[in-house]
């Protein structure tokens, strides 16, 4: 679990046993993966056409970073 200020990011096992990464009460589903980042998208981007991104990456020494790239949600937390 990554501790970002003002909430949590943790990963969690979605529905059909994929993995996703939850960020305070929004869930992101993996859009792909490049070396060591990985980029998110909002698991609403289809429904709601809602365009929240995050990007993670991991450092030489193991440590996971998580950079918000768009941090609006057209909709509420799920």
């Amino acid at each position: 679990m990554i501790f970002f200020p003002d909430f949590y990011v943790r990963y969690v096992t979605g529905f059909r046993g994929s993995r996703k990464l939850k960020v305070g009460e929004f869930s992101f589903t993996k859009n792909k993966e490049c070396a060591n980042k990985t980029y998110w998208s909002c698991a609403r981007a289809g429904m709601d056409k809602c365009k929240a991104r995050v990007l993670t990456y991991t450092l030489k020494n193991g440590e996971e970073n998580l950079v918000v790239r768009y941090p609006t949600h057209n909709h509420g937390p799920f």
